[in-house]
């Protein structure tokens, strides 16, 4: 075994908002997983992460709290966000000790300096022994496969499920990028509240993400049946929702994305603004799958418009693509080593 590997492969992580995945140098992408920690309401302790928390979300038992430790791929609470890393990492390389890889991690295009000493120290206490933060833009580019050291320009969009993250590529940096806090949920919530304000039936988001993956954005003279419950009488109600109420529903958060990126070519210079009619606009993240999309932003923004081969594991394997030797782009925040503790541990400086 190279001595780069000791005690652990190169790893990389796309933590996102809703679902983490991890991947190890020469294995691939290993873990696809929620990343959802079920804690005791009373004690702290954790009961449950990943697929087992979910399936103990659906139970809704008493006395169990359910937290989602990384709002766009940045911890928002560190405690959580460690114990969630920490698993990631133990699970993916399959050991209980000694986890200390070399990782890198998909940050916003816009993280905040309070977010990078977070990310730093949850990584640094999870056992991380380097640390490398990647705009997520850019590795959304490198695992698309789209070639950065040419000079037309292109447009990258990640949509997550909570938040987009957008921004304009030239010749391998970031030119201008945005982060906007909308994402697959919000079409979901739309659709939701469209059932219940329009047809006055009650659906759960599992509901609306499953009829918005089969119509979406589209203009197609579709509709799908969904059951609901009747709020006045709470017994089974089915109803049918044709592609366009759907696409009035999700109309709202839509248009948010589009002026997002016509906010973003406004700060870009006229001649990049031209090469994006080459370049066109690249489109990842699993709200990317959102039938339609493409077409509609192309539509209203005049840019090509593409989704990515692989769009969910976009990131993830852009962030290994820096590890084997792409420019990282983003400072190396090294972890110190506590000999104290026996493992890595987070900068005391935080």
């Amino acid at each position: 075994m190279p001595l780069r590997d000791f005690p652990c492969r190169d790893t990389a992580v796309d933590l996102g908002s809703r679902t983490a995945r991890v991947h190890v140098r020469g294995r691939g992408v290993v873990a696809v997983t929620p990343s959802l920690l079920a804690l005791d309401d009373a004690t702290g302790r954790c009961l449950a992460v990943g697929d087992e928390a979910m399936d103990l979300r659906a139970r809704v038992p008493l006395g169990v709290r359910f937290v989602w430790p990384f709002e766009g791929g940045v911890p928002d609470e560190v405690g959580t966000a460690r114990r969630l890393l920490r698993h990631l990492l133990r699970r993916a390389h399959r050991r209980r000790y000694m986890t200390s890889p070399r990782m890198a991690v998909a940050v916003p295009s816009e993280i905040t300096d309070v977010q990078q000493h977070a990310l730093a120290y949850v990584a640094g206490s999870a056992g991380a022994r380097s640390l490398t933060m990647v705009p997520t833009p850019l590795a959304a580019a490198l695992g698309a496969g789209v070639r950065l050291d040419e000079p037309p320009a292109v447009l990258m969009m990640d949509v997550g499920a909570v938040t987009t993250d957008m921004a304009v590529l030239s010749l391998g940096m970031v030119v201008v990028a945005r982060t906007v806090r909308v994402g697959g949920q919000d079409l979901d919530r739309a659709i939701v509240d469209y059932a219940r304000r329009e047809r006055g039936v009650l659906i759960g988001l599992d509901t609306a993400a499953g009829v918005k993956r089969r119509i979406g954005a589209a203009e197609w003279h579709d509709h799908v049946l969904v059951h609901g419950r009747d709020p006045d009488t709470g017994v089974p109600r089915p109803t049918v929702l044709t592609a366009a109420e759907i696409g009035a529903a999700v109309e709202s958060p839509l248009r948010t994305l589009v002026g997002a990126i016509r906010s973003l070519l406004e700060h870009c210079p006229a001649e990049m603004v031209v090469d994006l009619t080459d370049g066109g606009m690249v489109l990842t993240g699993g709200g990317a799958r959102l039938t339609g999309l493409p077409d509609l932003l192309s539509e209203r923004t005049g840019l090509p418009a593409r989704v990515a081969e692989d769009p969910a594991s976009a990131v993830v394997l852009g962030c290994a693509a820096c590890l084997a030797g792409v420019p990282a782009f983003r400072p190396r925040r090294e972890p110190r080593r506590d000999r104290r503790q026996g493992f890595l541990a987070a900068p005391r400086s935080l």
